[in-house]
């Protein structure tokens, strides 16, 4: 019975790779490679007996160095040495090849309005599952108008922002919702509050960190015209006190000067609910006591740290954004980011220090009704919750944790029929998995600081 066993899980795991990383010797691809290794040894019970993986990139040198690498470092690994597979992202006939040989594709090649529109492409033509770690909204919401249709009739799932943006705040949302749900309360707000952590050796993010918000702001015309052609369910008018959002420089009583948050949350919470709203993530299973999530108003400020902070951020915000709207000021940009950032982002990235020494806190604080609610409702919210969610540096030690539970998330729940097809967002990718209690094994972790 066992030879008979291991023989026909071998024959069906060797039809495809169980997850392939695209994009391996880039900065962010190696640090999911180098995870995946690590979590071999710290969680072997998370990888099914025959996993198979492989990585993907232009230089087949460069990709059996990094293998021949990481494989030295943990010579206690208890998945194989990854295969290797040469796609360039200009060449459709190379990627066709990857995804055809690919259960689950990670793919960690960006700027990803200019490089992801094929690889996403080639998986809903192949049969291959997607995530990625973008944080380009335009580039999210043009997928999702552009292949959800075919997706679904593939039977393809497609998850986009799966890393630090933006799994903490939309799973974290999901969460908050569902814990009004289990208490029979009514939600109808939600703030968020990040707080990024520093050390001695001060505070340093990645170049395509950059790149994307460079690109973000010159695409935002762009992006107002895929939503006013969108056909997915408008979010509905609020039937109580509407959540005031600050434009600008606001202190908040309990948190300290904060300002409007603007990367990739707000735009991936909002496409969640309208997903939602629209019936796109019907699973084909239901668990037991598992409900769509109510509609509610949302708003993302990032916090910081003193009044100096908010005056050099105004500063430096107001030169990005005027440079930000033209070709001329945003090659400016890109050549000199240091420059422009006050040496926070740079072309080399974090070293091993900052990492180390770095880390995330986002507090979502909501509030609603200890009752259902009747349009025109005038009286204030008389309950709150607060869940705060933490996690190591964001983009280079958080995000390849991330991403890899949400290709697991595919490769484990996709056949039992609790992932739905289509091209989504984390939470309406995952709401019926264990995708949160399985971050808390990684360090992402989730936690009710206030019920009332």
């Amino acid at each position: 019975f066992y030879y008979l066993f291991t023989t026909f899980s071998k024959k069906n795991m060797n039809e495809r790779f169980d997850i392939t990383i695209f994009g391996a010797t880039g900065l962010t691809g190696k640090q999911v490679v180098r995870h995946l290794f690590e979590l071999s040894i710290d969680l072997p019970k998370f990888f099914r007996p025959g996993f198979r993986w492989a990585i993907a990139g232009r230089s087949q040198e460069k990709l059996e160095a990094i293998a021949q690498e990481f494989s030295e470092r943990y010579p206690k690994a208890t998945i194989d040495k990854p295969s290797f597979i040469v796609a360039n992202v200009t060449r459709r006939e190379e990627l066709e090849a990857m995804a055809k040989q690919s259960n689950v594709l990670i793919n960690a090649v960006g700027p990803f309005r200019f490089m992801g529109e094929y690889v996403v492409l080639a998986c809903v033509n192949n049969g291959c599952n997607y995530v990625d770690v973008t944080g380009e909204p335009e580039f999210v919401e043009r997928m999702q108008r552009t292949y959800h249709d075919k997706a679904v009739a593939n039977k393809v799932t497609i998850v986009h922002s799966c890393g630090f943006d933006s799994v903490p705040t939309d799973m974290g949302v999901l969460y908050t919702k569902n814990l009004y749900t289990e208490k029979g309360w009514t939600p109808t707000q939600i703030e968020m509050f990040l707080k990024i952590h520093t050390g001695p050796s001060g505070l340093r993010g990645g170049f395509a960190t950059f790149e994307s918000a460079v690109h973000g702001f010159g695409s935002a015309e762009l992006l107002r015209e895929i939503r006013s052609a969108s056909t997915l369910a408008k979010l509905p008018r609020p039937d109580v006190p509407k959540l005031k959002f600050h434009k600008g420089v606001h202190k908040d009583q309990e948190f300290g000067y904060h300002v409007p948050f603007v990367f990739a949350d707000p735009s991936i919470v909002r496409l969640s609910q309208q997903i939602f709203l629209s019936g796109l993530a019907t699973t084909e299973k239901k668990k037991p006591n598992v409900t769509l999530p109510p509609t509610t108003q949302f708003a993302a400020y990032l916090l910081l740290p003193s009044l100096w902070v908010v005056i050099l951020y105004t500063v430096y915000g107001y030169i990005f954004s005027l440079l930000a709207g033209s070709p001329w000021g945003r090659n400016l940009l890109l050549k000199h980011p240091d420059f422009f950032s006050g040496g926070i982002f740079t072309k080399e990235g974090p070293n091993d220090e900052q990492l180390n020494q770095s880390s995330f806190e986002i507090v979502l604080r909501s509030k609603g009704y200890d009752h259902a609610i009747t349009p025109g409702t005038v009286e204030a919210p008389n309950k709150e919750i607060k869940v705060v969610v933490r996690g190591p540096e964001a983009g280079y030690v958080a995000t390849p944790r991330i991403v890899v539970q949400c290709a697991l998330a595919i490769l484990n729940n996709k056949k039992e029929g609790y992932v739905p097809s289509g091209v989504l967002t984390p939470s309406t990718a995952f709401w019926e998995t264990d995708l949160i209690d399985r971050l808390r094994y990684v360090g992402i972790t989730y936690d009710i600081s206030n019920s009332n």
